[in-house]
């Protein structure tokens, strides 16, 4: 059973990055959580994005709470700094470098089935009308689903997920995420991750991206 999983995964890798035009890019992405009350929690998110080439993308720290209202559904608040390399506009050393303030609420919900994990979430984005240094001005509805399989008598855990970028300016998906990969429970509290996720566009000018991605969760 552990060998038809893995050999799973890697179809999925690879039936994904046939879909992707662009050199691979790498996401770093940290969580770092801690109760202060029942069905209450404190985030703390921070990402490090690289291009293809090992260049600076952009850097986000992310930080909210997150309530657990009902078995079925937790709600969650975020701000986001983001910091965003412009190589296009550069003309030296920290120009053309763009940063963005964002708020996120997000509705969570989920259930098990069997050795199956479903996870569902919706996020609306706002569009960092408060910030005058970027020109994304666009508020999104993102719409995600993701899968987690169990692996009797084993730490680590295979999964999927899909998103879905709705521009409720444009009113029409503009971005989808495809994601696949594999977790290991550390313990209890500690949690990595390796992940292969293909980014989508529906316009025809921009170009697909290949991304690997790093993951690791620490729960206080």
């Amino acid at each position: 059973m552990r060998t038809r999983i893995s050999l799973l995964i890697l179809f999925i890798l690879l039936s994904f990055s046939g879909y992707a035009q662009s050199g691979p890019s790498t996401w770093v992405e940290l969580e770092f959580s801690k109760k202060i009350v029942k069905n209450l929690k404190v985030e703390f998110n921070p990402e490090l994005r690289l291009l293809g080439g090992f260049e600076m993308d952009s850097y986000i720290l992310e930080g909210g709470l997150s309530y657990k209202l009902h078995k079925y559904l937790t709600l969650a608040g975020y701000y986001r700094y983001e910091n965003e390399w412009k190589y296009k506009n550069s003309t030296g050393a920290y120009k053309g470098q763009v940063s963005s303030n964002r708020l996120a609420f997000d509705a969570k919900s989920g259930f098990e089935l069997k050795r199956l994990a479903f996870q569902f979430r919706v996020r609306y984005t706002n569009g960092a009308d408060f910030d005058q240094t970027t020109d994304d001005k666009a508020s999104y509805f993102r719409y995600r689903a993701k899968i987690d399989y169990d692996i009797k008598e084993s730490k680590f855990v295979p999964f999927v997920s899909v998103e879905a970028f709705h521009d409720l300016i444009l009113k029409d998906v503009d971005k989808m995420r495809y994601t696949a990969g594999l977790s290991y429970a550390i313990n209890k509290n500690n949690e990595v991750g390796l992940f292969y996720r293909l980014q989508d566009y529906s316009e025809a000018d921009k170009t697909s991206m290949n991304i690997i991605g790093i993951g690791y969760s620490l729960k206080f």
